[in-house]
């Protein structure tokens, strides 16, 4: 079924927000005072679509697209796109590696905890900083470099708090290998995020002989549905 992905699939450009809520403030003698507003952290996506599209092939997408509108869920899959190098992986693992590890039931806070770890030297890299691993329906940023090191598992320090508490194993997602749990009762390879748009912007059509091609009047602006 066509849907956002297609979107995304076809965008000039995707503008993308995981900044923290940061408020500021500014004295009379202009120093400037700086606190954080704890909150969910949500990534939110925006896309600039290509305008050439054939309505006579794009229908069912703006079917697709005219039932979710801006109320119920979509899910933006990077590794189906040619969007992937967002989240590409970065680590020594390989895929079949990334397939056997699970995270654990420690995992809680800022942390993810890796276990079911691959044979490989203690000084290759789990994952660099930067690297994706999705929790559930959450993905979460990588903030330092984590090697193998000797143990049967290693902490990986994230970006945000983990939103899902885990009461077993769980498989593990990382870049663009793994298999996430259901999402909207399909699952997907690779990291993928469950999204709402807040921005749908409606179309025009530019004649051609027995056609029309798809121009949109803005972008689509997409925020991360947290639960």
């Amino acid at each position: 079924m066509a849907t956002l992905n297609q979107i995304l699939a076809i965008s000039e450009s995707v503008s993308f927000n995981d900044h923290r809520f940061i408020g500021q403030t500014m004295s009379r003698n202009q120093r400037i005072a700086t606190s954080e507003i704890l909150s969910v952290q949500p990534f939110q996506f925006e896309m600039k679509p290509m305008n050439y599209l054939l309505y006579t092939q794009n229908r069912a997408l703006l079917s697709n697209l005219r039932s979710v509108d801006r109320q119920y869920e979509s899910y933006l899959n990077f590794g189906s796109t040619g969007w992937w190098n967002y989240i590409v992986y970065q680590g020594d693992m390989s895929s079949i590696g990334i397939a056997n590890c699970q995270y654990q039931t420690s995992t809680a806070n800022k942390t993810i905890v890796l276990g079911s770890l691959p044979s490989m030297s203690p000084t290759e890299y789990i994952v660099k900083t930067g690297d994706f691993l999705q929790i559930d329906r959450y993905a979460y940023i990588a903030t330092e470099d984590v090697v193998r090191g000797s143990g049967s598992t290693v902490n990986i320090p994230v970006h945000r708090t983990i939103m899902t508490t885990l009461t077993s194993p769980m498989d593990a997602v990382i870049g663009q290998y793994g298999i996430t749990q259901s999402l909207g009762g399909n699952t997907y390879v690779g990291i993928t995020f469950p999204v709402i748009l807040q921005e749908y912007p409606t179309y025009t059509f530019i004649p051609m002989t027995n056609d029309s091609f798809i121009a949109w009047n803005g972008t689509f602006k997409a925020i991360e549905a947290v639960l």
